[in-house]
């Protein structure tokens, strides 16, 4: 997500959660519930959103086939007193919440078992490692601050001080994900052209010799 903004307002979580479109009470932009203030979070931008699709569907390619669980975006997550919205959050097979119809909960009061937060432009890092911290701290095995312009991932763990992996570093999934390996350098080569360029020189109607 982008810039961050405090929304006037005293609302407890209770409240909060029962206030009718409370995700999107501040015109476009996700709302959460962070010890007693609403925040609102503007729109993702290119590289927050390419690279929040692209971890999800890392993960679950790895994670569904094996039943290991599974990656949502943009859920809303409520528990120890908050209401975030983690860019990414996975649960452990048996953390998915389901309703009475048997499918997939709308309302998640869990932390997730993986919290992946990435940073846009403008927005406080530290306001995101802050989030990290706590999720870690109640029950999330592994965080997940994924910084594009510094090429950078710092990975959290309950009770640890986050380590930070540059270029050639890799991301373990363990304890949640064994045998899970996610390179620094992938992750941030999927913000780069998929396709190589065509060279002006080359003619695109031009059959192979």
């Amino acid at each position: 997500m982008g810039n961050q903004s405090r929304v006037s307002g005293t609302l407890t979580l209770e409240e909060f959660l029962a206030t009718p479109d409370a995700s999107w009470r501040e015109g476009k932009r996700y709302l959460e519930y962070i010890d007693g203030r609403i925040e609102a979070k503007v729109s993702p931008q290119g590289k927050h959103s390419l690279l929040t699709v692209r971890i999800a569907d890392r993960v679950n390619l790895f994670a569904e086939p094996a039943r290991l669980g599974l990656a949502l975006v943009e859920l809303r997550c409520t528990f120890a007193g908050r209401s975030i919205i983690p860019d990414v959050a996975f649960f452990s097979e048996d953390h998915i919440e389901y309703d009475a119809d048997g499918e997939i909960a709308n309302a998640f009061h869990r932390p997730p078992d993986l919290h992946v937060a990435i940073i846009s432009p403008e927005q406080s890092v530290r306001n995101a490692t802050y989030k990290l911290i706590h999720s870690t701290a109640h029950g999330c095995q592994l965080g997940l601050l994924v910084h594009p312009q510094r090429k950078t991932i710092d990975v959290f763990g309950p009770g640890m001080p986050p380590e930070r992996l540059l270029s050639g570093g890799v991301i373990f999934g363990e304890p949640i994900l064994p045998g899970f390996r996610l390179p620094v350098t992938e992750v941030f080569g999927w913000l780069r052209p998929r396709r190589p360029s065509i060279s002006p020189s080359s003619d695109p109607g031009a059959q192979p010799s």
